[in-house]
């Protein structure tokens, strides 16, 4: 009987080790993802004042918006990871990836807004028939679209409209190239299926922002 005993409080104390390691683990985890969101938050951060400061026509509310909107997210970031030692993994682990996807798309939103900076400098352009100028502001919101599309890689619910904005681009940049009398009305397009994704973006957080603190947005 007594070996028995030791044999079984031997294999609890096992058991409640690797308990341990496993919450612990877990805990490592859910601190490095948070950091990547913060990592994330203030790349955009820093996106926003670089924006601000170029003063690009028709950006400066969206930008204001979305400042206050990631600062409410960073908030939000930290108090989720001061709570997530209080909750069970399985909770923990929901609340961060609800916030790591604010996270992306916060960022992904921040570039979008320079892609309608950037087509709003090559209409600028075309209108002074300055189709080369035109030409190289198109490529960069192009190269913008892109990174837009690979900080939101694992997240759909975008597609639909950011592939408007690609086909947007392709068209506007055959009419700078061959000088085009619809080129302006083209490059117009690009700025509408941009702003698009941008109120669509800005809607999704607000709306991820006002419920319980799992932070699922309705948009999947």
């Amino acid at each position: 009987m007594a070996r028995l005993e030791t044999g079984i409080r031997r294999e609890l104390g096992e058991l409640r080790a690797k308990q341990t390691e496993l919450v612990d683990h877990a805990s490592e985890s859910l601190a490095a993802a948070y950091d990547r969101s913060r990592a994330r938050l203030r790349a955009a951060r820093a996106r926003i004042h670089r924006l601000q400061e170029s003063a690009v026509e028709g950006l400066d509310a969206q930008l204001r918006r979305a400042g206050e909107q990631l600062e409410n997210l960073g908030h939000r970031l930290e108090d989720a990871a001061r709570g997530a030692r209080d909750a069970t993994v399985a909770a923990a682990r929901a609340t961060e990836r609800g916030i790591a996807r604010r996270a992306r798309r916060m960022q992904a939103r921040i570039v979008i807004i320079e892609v309608k900076g950037k087509a709003r400098l090559a209409e600028h352009a075309a209108r002074d028939r300055d189709f080369d100028r035109a030409d190289a502001r198109l490529a960069e919101a192009t190269d913008l679209l892109g990174e837009a599309r690979t900080i939101l890689a694992d997240d759909d619910a975008f597609d639909t409209e950011l592939d408007a904005i690609r086909d947007a681009l392709r068209h506007a940049v055959t009419a700078v190239r061959s000088q085009a009398e619809d080129t302006r009305r083209r490059i117009e397009q690009v700025l509408a299926d941009a702003d698009r994704v941008v109120t669509s973006l800005e809607a999704d957080e607000g709306q991820a922002a006002g419920t319980e603190p799992s932070s699922r947005t309705a948009r999947r």
